[in-house]
This record gives C-alpha cells, structure tokens and sequence, in this order.
C-alpha cells in the first residue's frame, strides 16, 4: 500500500508540553461534553499550530483536505499508570480524570485539521466520548460476569472481531439527506491501557479503488445496495438502509466510501453490474492487507472515514481500552441539533 496514504506526525518535547497542558485545561473545563470547550480547543489549536514545522502543518493540512487515509499522533508521554487486574465499569472510566484527560486531548488534536467534535442524537446517549473495550463479552476470555446463552451484539463495547467497516449511518457521506446527517468524516482513537499491543487495522481504499476499473466503480455509485441497523443505535433508533450507494465523488475531487463487512449486501432489484462490481470490491477487499496501528497512551490515530475501512482482531485482554470521538470536516453538512457541544441528527 502506498505510503502517501498514511502519514505520521512526532511533536517536539516542547509541542508535547503545550498539548500536555492545552489538554488537562480542556480536561479541567470538564472535556469534550462541556459546554464552551470546543471553542477553547479551538483556540489552543491555533496556538499550537504556531510552533509546528511547515512540514507538520503539510501533514495536517494533507488530512485534512481528504487526502489521507490515517494520521498517526506520536510523541506526546503520559505519566506511566498500572493496569487494572480487571476492566473498570463503564460509568466509572466515563468519570475518570485519565479518560477525560486522553478524551480532551483527541478534541485538541481533531481540531489541528480542522476537524469538530460531535456526536449522534441515536448513538452513545448522544455523548461525543465513547469507550472502546470488551464491556459485553465475545473476547478470546469470557468476562466474569459474560453470559454464554446471550448473544454478543457486533459494536465496540464488545469483544467481538470487526472486519473492515466505515462507521454508520450509511446514507450519506458529506451533505444531509432525507433527514440523514452524513456520517463521520473521520475518526480518533487513542488507547487508556493495551496491555497486548492489539492492533487497529485500517485498509486505504484508494489502491483497491482503482483496480477495480471504470465499470465497476461507476456500478458501486449506483443506489444497490442494502444495510441492516447497527446494533449500537439507541433502542427503537436507526433504521437498515435499502438501495444505497457505496461510493460517490466529491466536488473536491476527491471520493467518499460508505460500507461495513457484515451490514452491507446487494439490492434484490441490483443489476448484473452491481453485482460484479460488489463481488469484485469485496474479493479486492479480502485480499487486502491492512495497516497495523498500535495504539497507546502516548499515540493517537486519525483514520479517515470517507477514504479508509477499520477493523480489529477479537480482543486477546479484556483490559483494553481505546477513547474513540468523531469529528466533521469543514466539507460536511449535518443536521445539527445543539451547537455546543456538536450534536447532530442520526
């Protein structure tokens, strides 16, 4: 895969102090769900954003133009904690000092492309932070309180594999329809604790893209497709999607990639072509060998949701923990519900 479609930016000790103590005031405002703090974090990334070399300002604004598939954070310490002998509950990490602190500094580093911190009105209890962990089961170890009769739903709060998927809804990439926020631009993740060094997978789409000729890429921005609800949806939220696109050009000039491994299907009414054109994308896909990002507290990734898939192996220990928030570029239209915090229909 080619290396254009991946980038990596390291801070000096003196950028990885300003992001240290522009993220712990974040943090001490009460983070990403306080009201007022996108507007500070706004603030510190134009400051922050002075003491950068031109070719780290080139990498942001590479990512931030939709001309990167992932943008790798490195070299900004955190203080070394211990890790827990079991996974905390879920309300408490969502309280933590450590989680607001990690949860902050991904809204500062979101806002060096440009990008706004926001949240679905259907997903997470409309919050901007979401816990990555194995919280419900399905992990190579059962939790201790795991009940093998129920089935684990297929979401981050699980310890299920995730093949390669875009993150929902599907109905849309940059401009609302049909009362349909677009989704993600992009997302961030950075890890609390990953005691097995367990990768995120990201597959650029570009490459497989354009091997797949112009035939079949004109067929997959055809409306062919179907997508069945996402199990993390708020309760009688969200709907499956029928005859839907996959792809679809931007004015930019760029593309946008809607798809999920295990949610997406062809249409009962897709012609031949699609048909093809499906099958091809997800041979391609399979064949596919995907960048292996691992995350820790000191490291942060930006994975681009237009032009890039994700995924994970089943979790290995039950003690990972990654801090996950989407963000819009400036090129998005939601259908926005709050302004402050961002909180968009779903």
């Amino acid at each position: 895969m080619p290396r254009s479609e991946v980038a990596y930016l390291d801070f000096s000790p003196e950028q990885s102090k300003a992001i240290t103590f522009a993220s712990q005031t974040i943090a001490d405002l009460g983070g990403p769900e306080a009201k007022g703090v996108a507007l500070q974090a706004r603030i510190f990334a134009d400051q922050l954003e002075q003491a950068l070399s031109e070719e780290q300002r080139a990498l942001l604004q590479r990512f931030s133009e939709g001309q990167l598939s992932a943008l790798m954070y490195r070299q900004m310490p955190c203080a070394n904690e211990p890790i827990p002998e079991y996974l905390p509950d879920i309300s408490a990490l969502a309280q933590n000092p450590r989680c607001q602190y990690l949860a902050s500094r991904n809204q500062l580093l979101l806002e060096l492309v440009r990008y706004r911190s926001f949240a679905f009105d259907i997903d997470n209890d409309g919050k901007q932070v979401r816990l990555v962990g194995n919280f419900k089961g399905g992990g190579r170890v059962p939790r201790l309180d795991e009940d093998p009769c129920l089935e684990v739903e297929t979401s981050s709060h699980a310890g299920l594999r995730l093949g390669p998927h875009t993150e929902a809804p599907y109905n849309c990439s940059t401009l609302s329809t049909n009362a349909n926020s677009p989704a993600p631009s992009a997302l961030i993740l950075t890890a609390r604790w990953n005691p097995a060094n367990e990768p995120t997978n990201v597959f650029p789409l570009r490459e497989i893209i354009e091997r797949l000729g112009s035939l079949d890429t004109l067929a997959l921005t055809s409306t062919s497709f179907d997508f069945t609800r996402s199990d993390c949806f708020a309760h009688g939220q969200g709907n499956a999607g029928k005859a839907v696109s996959m792809l679809q050009f931007e004015p930019n000039g760029g593309f946008s990639v809607r798809y999920n491994s295990y949610r997406f299907s062809l249409n009962e009414r897709a012609c031949s072509a699609a048909a093809r054109a499906f099958d091809s994308f997800q041979k391609a896909l399979d064949n596919a060998r995907p960048l292996a990002f691992v995350l820790q507290p000191d490291s942060a990734l930006l994975i681009n949701n237009s032009r890039a898939l994700h995924g994970r192996d089943m979790v290995q220990d039950n003690r990972r923990l990654l801090i996950r928030q989407f963000g819009y570029s400036p090129f998005a239209v939601p259908l926005v519900l709050a302004e402050d915090p961002l909180l968009v229909r779903g």
